[in-house]
């Protein structure tokens, strides 16, 4: 049985998409005990997606980009003040594991392939890479913490009722053509040709990105200079007015990037697009209705990595290349029919 007096921290620093993926272990724990006190420690650019937050008690902040150790030991400073019921280390880095292990906490849990993890955890867990999604992963860290009825595996955000901004005319489709890894991103002038097909069918495209995408989205609007039927939206919105877009589209296309976990988070209709990763590696879509589109050959050279790279390795990007347009508006065609 629960504790009224419970306390969890949940340290998360890596990108977006992986604190979107840590959210279901957040809706377990409150499921299983609403009373909980929850605490994260995630990255700067992150935080602002817990605003308002319900089940949340307190958001800690880790700027690797200013005096990045200093801040680290602060954060340990601050957290020390706190008994914790659980740590729950998702990352596998030694900064992190260093700072669950300097908590006061009896149970201190991560990954069996965190750094030390044996000094760091008295409990880990095998991370099972390209055989399960990645929320399962996060939700066996928490398997003698809640009972299963608890479990919930869907991503989940909020978006706070003042959130509002101007949105395009309707129906309107998002496009995401942008990400951190180029070998993750659909070349650009499939995207264009994307955008130009679904304003012959008659939809407005609205264009998301983060400020560091401003650059590649200026070539991209080279193609588009005075079209009614674009929204620019790139480096413009917060992430939750983002997620604000997104909610009132017809469908969202991605990469496989922290976009596709946002639409996840609010059940929004998503297709991600994979180029050097594959689904097996458990990034995939989790709202009720998705859609997944590879390269239409067979490439022995893919996946080339866990993460993507700057570069293709073979100078060649056959997998960002190898899309066909009917490919890439199969999801829209199939929903058009649906409604009819």
């Amino acid at each position: 049985m629960y504790n009224t007096n419970d306390r969890y921290l949940l340290i998360q620093t890596a990108s977006i998409g992986d604190v979107v993926l840590i959210t279901p272990v957040i809706e377990s724990i409150h499921k299983y005990n609403p009373k909980a006190e929850i605490f994260i420690l995630i990255n700067s650019r992150a935080a602002e997606l817990f605003d308002n937050h319900p089940f949340i008690s307190k958001v800690f902040i880790w700027n690797k980009k200013n005096r990045k150790y200093k801040h680290l030991w602060h954060l340990i400073l601050k957290l020390r003040k706190y008994n914790f019921t659980a740590v729950i280390n998702f990352q596998r880095y030694f900064s992190t594991g260093f700072l669950m292990w300097r908590m006061h906490s009896n149970k201190k849990i991560t990954f069996r392939q965190s750094t030390m993890s044996c000094l760091f955890a008295n409990e880990t867990y095998e991370h099972l890479w390209n055989q399960k999604h990645e929320v399962d992963r996060n939700l066996i860290l928490i398997q003698n913490l809640v009972n299963n009825e608890a479990l919930i595996r869907c991503p989940q955000l909020y978006i706070p009722d003042n959130i509002k901004i101007d949105l395009p005319k309707n129906p309107y489709i998002c496009i995401s053509p942008y990400s951190l890894w180029n070998t993750k991103q659909m070349v650009i002038w499939r995207w264009v040709d994307l955008c130009e097909s679904l304003i012959n069918l008659g939809y407005n495209v609205a264009v998301l990105g983060g400020k560091e995408d401003i650059n590649k989205n200026n070539l991209f609007f080279k193609e588009f200079q005075n079209n009614e039927h674009i929204y620019d939206f790139v480096g413009k919105l917060s992430l939750l007015e983002t997620l604000y877009v997104i909610k009132h589209a017809f469908i969202t296309y991605s990469n496989d990037s922290a976009i596709t976990h946002l639409a996840s988070s609010i059940n929004a209709l998503i297709v991600t697009i994979f180029c050097s990763t594959v689904p097996s590696f458990g990034f995939t879509p989790l709202s009720d209705k998705s859609f997944i589109i590879e390269p239409n050959i067979e490439l022995l050279c893919r996946p080339c990595g866990k993460h993507g790279y700057s570069k293709c390795p073979k100078n060649l990007f056959i997998c960002g290349n190898s899309f066909n347009i009917d490919q890439l508006l199969e999801p829209v065609k199939e929903l058009e029919s649906d409604v009819q």
